[in-house]
Protein backbone atom coordinates (compact mmCIF):
# COMPACT_ATOMS: atom_id res chain seq x y z
CA UNK A 1 0.00 0.00 0.00
CA UNK A 2 0.92 3.33 -0.85
CA UNK A 3 2.01 6.01 1.60
CA UNK A 4 -0.79 8.87 1.28
CA UNK A 5 1.73 11.49 1.40
CA UNK A 6 3.44 9.69 -1.90
CA UNK A 7 0.40 9.68 -3.59
CA UNK A 8 -0.23 13.65 -2.76
CA UNK A 9 2.41 15.52 -4.61
CA UNK A 10 3.08 18.13 -1.79
CA UNK A 11 5.38 20.43 -3.76
CA UNK A 12 2.18 21.28 -6.45
CA UNK A 13 0.00 21.30 -3.06
CA UNK A 14 2.04 23.89 -1.25
CA UNK A 15 2.15 26.17 -4.79
CA UNK A 16 -1.53 26.07 -5.11
CA UNK A 17 -2.61 26.63 -1.97
CA UNK A 18 0.95 29.31 -1.64
CA UNK A 19 -1.58 32.46 -2.47
CA UNK A 20 -3.92 31.23 0.75
CA UNK A 21 -1.45 30.63 2.76
CA UNK A 22 0.24 34.20 2.43
CA UNK A 23 -3.51 35.72 2.75
CA UNK A 24 -3.97 33.81 5.97
CA UNK A 25 -0.17 34.80 7.24
CA UNK A 26 -0.91 38.14 6.34
CA UNK A 27 -3.51 38.77 7.66
CA UNK A 28 -2.88 37.54 10.95
CA UNK A 29 0.23 40.01 10.97
CA UNK A 30 -2.62 42.90 10.38
CA UNK A 31 -4.84 41.33 12.38
CA UNK A 32 -1.96 41.41 15.49
CA UNK A 33 -1.38 44.28 14.59
CA UNK A 34 -4.45 45.98 14.81
CA UNK A 35 -5.45 43.83 18.14
CA UNK A 36 -1.96 45.90 19.63
CA UNK A 37 -2.33 49.38 18.54
CA UNK A 38 -6.53 48.56 20.00
CA UNK A 39 -4.90 47.74 23.28
CA UNK A 40 -2.63 50.39 23.02
CA UNK A 41 -5.35 52.93 22.50
CA UNK A 42 -7.28 51.70 25.33
CA UNK A 43 -4.93 52.26 27.67
CA UNK A 44 -3.93 55.15 26.35
CA UNK A 45 -7.94 56.30 26.54
CA UNK A 46 -7.95 54.88 30.74
CA UNK A 47 -4.65 56.97 31.16
CA UNK A 48 -6.00 60.31 29.83
CA UNK A 49 -9.34 59.71 31.47
CA UNK A 50 -7.40 59.76 34.84
CA UNK A 51 -5.19 62.29 34.05
CA UNK A 52 -8.39 64.51 32.97
CA UNK A 53 -10.02 63.77 36.46
CA UNK A 54 -6.62 64.76 38.10
CA UNK A 55 -6.71 67.87 36.52
CA UNK A 56 -10.05 68.97 37.29
CA UNK A 57 -9.53 68.37 41.01
CA UNK A 58 -6.52 70.16 41.08
CA UNK A 59 -8.36 73.08 38.97
CA UNK A 60 -11.27 72.47 41.62
CA UNK A 61 -8.43 73.14 44.23
CA UNK A 62 -6.95 76.38 42.46
CA UNK A 63 -10.35 78.00 42.55
CA UNK A 64 -11.36 76.77 45.96
CA UNK A 65 -7.87 78.53 47.13
CA UNK A 66 -7.80 81.26 45.47
CA UNK A 67 -11.36 82.01 46.62
CA UNK A 68 -10.23 81.78 50.11
CA UNK A 69 -7.01 83.82 49.49
CA UNK A 70 -9.63 86.47 47.79
CA UNK A 71 -11.83 86.96 51.35
CA UNK A 72 -9.04 86.70 53.09
CA UNK A 73 -7.35 89.90 50.93
CA UNK A 74 -10.58 91.56 51.32
CA UNK A 75 -10.61 91.23 55.36
CA UNK A 76 -7.02 92.99 55.47
CA UNK A 77 -7.67 95.41 52.34
CA UNK A 78 -10.79 96.50 54.82
CA UNK A 79 -8.79 97.00 57.84
CA UNK A 80 -6.21 98.48 56.21
CA UNK A 81 -8.81 100.97 54.69
CA UNK A 82 -11.11 101.62 57.98
CA UNK A 83 -7.79 102.92 59.44
CA UNK A 84 -7.50 106.71 60.14
CA UNK A 85 -6.05 107.62 63.52
CA UNK A 86 -3.44 106.17 65.67
CA UNK A 87 -6.04 104.85 67.77
CA UNK A 88 -7.59 102.92 65.31
CA UNK A 89 -3.86 101.22 64.34
CA UNK A 90 -3.34 99.96 67.54
CA UNK A 91 -6.47 98.10 67.11
CA UNK A 92 -5.43 96.84 63.50
CA UNK A 93 -2.00 96.05 64.21
CA UNK A 94 -3.00 92.64 66.24
CA UNK A 95 -5.38 91.67 63.66
CA UNK A 96 -2.78 91.91 60.72
CA UNK A 97 0.42 90.33 62.39
CA UNK A 98 0.56 87.52 65.40
CA UNK A 99 3.87 88.87 66.24
CA UNK A 100 2.97 91.05 69.52
CA UNK A 101 4.68 93.97 68.60
CA UNK A 102 3.20 95.69 71.68
CA UNK A 103 1.55 98.69 69.44
CA UNK A 104 0.51 102.02 71.47
CA UNK A 105 0.33 105.59 70.82
CA UNK A 106 2.90 107.56 71.44
CA UNK A 107 3.29 109.72 74.51
CA UNK A 108 5.19 112.54 72.87
CA UNK A 109 2.96 112.30 69.79
CA UNK A 110 -0.84 111.27 69.50
CA UNK A 111 -0.21 111.14 65.99
CA UNK A 112 2.16 108.15 65.62
CA UNK A 113 2.10 104.54 67.18
CA UNK A 114 5.32 103.10 68.80
CA UNK A 115 5.99 99.36 68.77
CA UNK A 116 8.39 96.86 70.28
CA UNK A 117 11.70 97.45 67.86
CA UNK A 118 12.92 93.62 67.87
CA UNK A 119 9.17 92.51 66.79
CA UNK A 120 9.21 95.11 64.07
CA UNK A 121 12.06 93.82 63.16
CA UNK A 122 11.30 90.31 62.82
CA UNK A 123 8.40 90.66 61.19
CA UNK A 124 10.04 93.19 58.53
CA UNK A 125 12.63 90.19 57.89
CA UNK A 126 9.71 88.04 57.88
CA UNK A 127 8.26 89.95 54.84
CA UNK A 128 11.21 90.36 52.78
CA UNK A 129 11.89 86.40 52.76
CA UNK A 130 8.53 85.68 52.24
CA UNK A 131 8.84 88.36 48.94
CA UNK A 132 11.83 86.80 48.10
CA UNK A 133 10.31 83.85 48.32
CA UNK A 134 7.56 84.41 46.45
CA UNK A 135 9.44 86.22 43.49
CA UNK A 136 11.28 83.12 43.21
CA UNK A 137 8.28 80.73 43.41
CA UNK A 138 6.78 82.57 40.59
CA UNK A 139 9.85 82.77 38.21
CA UNK A 140 9.85 78.90 39.25
CA UNK A 141 5.80 78.76 37.87
CA UNK A 142 6.91 80.49 34.84
CA UNK A 143 9.57 77.89 33.99
CA UNK A 144 7.02 75.10 34.90
CA UNK A 145 4.67 76.47 32.13
CA UNK A 146 7.69 76.52 29.38
CA UNK A 147 8.68 73.40 30.65
CA UNK A 148 4.83 72.05 30.21
CA UNK A 149 4.35 73.64 27.12
CA UNK A 150 7.77 72.05 25.69
CA UNK A 151 6.11 68.65 26.79
CA UNK A 152 3.35 69.25 24.83
CA UNK A 153 4.75 70.41 21.81
CA UNK A 154 6.94 66.70 22.07
CA UNK A 155 3.26 64.73 22.82
CA UNK A 156 1.90 66.62 19.67
CA UNK A 157 4.82 65.31 17.94
CA UNK A 158 4.90 61.96 19.15
CA UNK A 159 1.08 61.18 18.52
CA UNK A 160 1.44 62.10 14.35
CA UNK A 161 2.70 58.69 14.32
CA UNK A 162 1.82 57.02 10.44
CA UNK A 163 -1.67 55.83 10.70
CA UNK A 164 -2.52 52.44 10.79
CA UNK A 165 -2.79 51.81 7.08
CA UNK A 166 0.21 53.54 6.49
CA UNK A 167 2.12 51.35 8.54
CA UNK A 168 0.08 48.08 7.13
CA UNK A 169 1.95 49.47 3.72
CA UNK A 170 5.02 49.73 4.93
CA UNK A 171 4.86 46.48 6.16
CA UNK A 172 3.46 45.15 2.82
CA UNK A 173 6.33 46.74 1.46
CA UNK A 174 8.84 44.64 3.07
CA UNK A 175 7.34 41.60 2.74
CA UNK A 176 6.90 41.84 -0.59
CA UNK A 177 10.38 42.83 -0.67
CA UNK A 178 11.34 39.68 1.15
CA UNK A 179 9.10 37.27 -1.17
CA UNK A 180 11.05 38.74 -4.35
CA UNK A 181 14.41 38.57 -3.13
CA UNK A 182 13.21 34.96 -2.08
CA UNK A 183 11.78 34.09 -5.77
CA UNK A 184 15.04 35.10 -6.83
CA UNK A 185 17.15 33.08 -4.81
CA UNK A 186 14.82 30.31 -5.06
CA UNK A 187 14.68 30.51 -9.26
CA UNK A 188 18.78 30.62 -10.01
CA UNK A 189 18.33 27.44 -7.90
CA UNK A 190 20.84 28.62 -5.16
Amino acid sequence: MKNIFESLDWRHWILSHAVWIAAVAIALVFGRAYIAEHDARVVADAAIKTAEANVTNLQQQIAARDAIAAQKVQVITKIVHDVATPAQAVVAIPQLTDVPLNARVSIDNPAQVSVDALPLVNILGQAKIDKTNLDACQADLKSEQGIIDAKQTEITALKKKPSFFKRVGTVAKTVGIGIGIGLLIGGHGL
